[in-house]
């Protein structure tokens, strides 16, 4: 998608409200779009793909922004989310939790369930918004992340201000395919970061996690690898393995395939990769069994990987 902006003042007054809800609802999510004044001031939204991931940029006067529960039933498609505030105060609400950010902060939230964004005055903030289907981060993960205020001068924080600048200045439609897909895994990994590395209580300090996590990592191409197996090389009983994957928000099998597919997700549009068959490289990160490899990736990604491959050519 070639970058595109909307801006209100291409609108007559009478139909600029309307406009504005239409336009900001379409290029994020169905939102409650409230402005806070009597008579609303102009609104502009600048817009560009990058690869499955949208980028946005959204100024105007003071708003307020809900995502219900009704909003949410009626969505197709699940976003993890940045919103950095660039210009103004706002109060940012999900998950039981509130946080207010200022210029250089910014949060996280989950379109899938609701929130609310209310600013102070008027506003300008840079969005992206990230499918949750591509992330490697289970529901607990994700959940533990939202609402909280992230920092954007200091640790893997500071990454995400220059880094959404430079993705505004990205033409989706003059990057090829594998340059756009690995700019998406490039924003999905910077996620993974940031709820790993930053946000409070996101990543357990079990060390036997970390052991079965780094077997499984290291062992994904056995197709016969099984939690017996995870279990016996960390020297615990299966039923404490279970329990420890349990408390991370995700089970051995869960984690075990969602890592197999990650891993072919990737090689599907890795050059080095591209005159394997589709099912070789299923096998290859132990998924032998090509229909049940369709299957699953389909049902994982909401694509088949053929047409994953096919990004590989642009």
């Amino acid at each position: 998608m070639a970058i595109t902006t909307i801006d209100t003042s291409t609108v007559v007054g009478p139909d600029r409200a309307e406009f504005w809800r239409e336009a900001v609802c379409d290029q994020f999510v169905t939102l409650d779009v409230r402005p806070l004044e009597d008579v609303p001031s102009r609104g502009r939204v600048t817009a560009a793909d990058v690869g499955d991931t949208l980028v946005r940029k959204i100024e105007a006067g003071p708003h307020r922004f809900a995502r219900t529960e009704n909003l949410v039933r009626r969505a197709d498609e699940d976003y993890l989310q940045i919103a950095l505030a660039r210009q103004g105060t706002t109060l940012v609400v999900q998950d039981g939790r509130e946080a207010v950010i200022g210029p250089g902060d910014f949060v996280l939230y989950d379109s899938s369930r609701p929130f609310v964004f209310e600013t102070t005055g008027s506003f300008a903030y840079s969005v992206c918004l990230h499918p949750k289907r591509l992330l490697p981060l289970s529901a607990a993960e994700m959940a533990r992340a939202t609402a909280v205020r992230f920092d954007g001068r200091f640790g893997v924080a500071a990454t995400v201000p220059p880094f959404l600048s430079a993705l505004h200045r990205l033409d989706g439609d003059e990057l090829a395919g594998p340059v756009a897909a690995a700019m998406a895994q490039t924003v999905g990994d910077l996620i993974v970061a940031l709820v790993r590395s930053e946000a409070p209580a996101a990543r357990s300090t079990d060390l036997h996690l970390h052991r079965a996590e780094r077997f499984v990592e290291e062992h994904l191409g056995e197709a016969e690898l099984t939690p017996q197996d995870i279990a016996d090389a960390c020297a615990i009983s299966l039923s404490y393995l279970n329990r420890v994957f349990r408390a991370s928000g995700t089970t051995v099998v869960e984690h075990l395939r969602e890592q197999r597919l990650q891993r072919c997700w990737r090689a599907l549009v890795d050059p080095a990769a591209a005159a394997l068959p589709i099912g070789a490289v299923a096998a290859r990160h132990g998924l032998p069994d090509h229909a049940h490899f369709c299957r699953v990736f389909r049902a994982r990604f909401g694509m088949t990987p053929s047409a994953r491959r096919a990004q590989l050519g642009g």
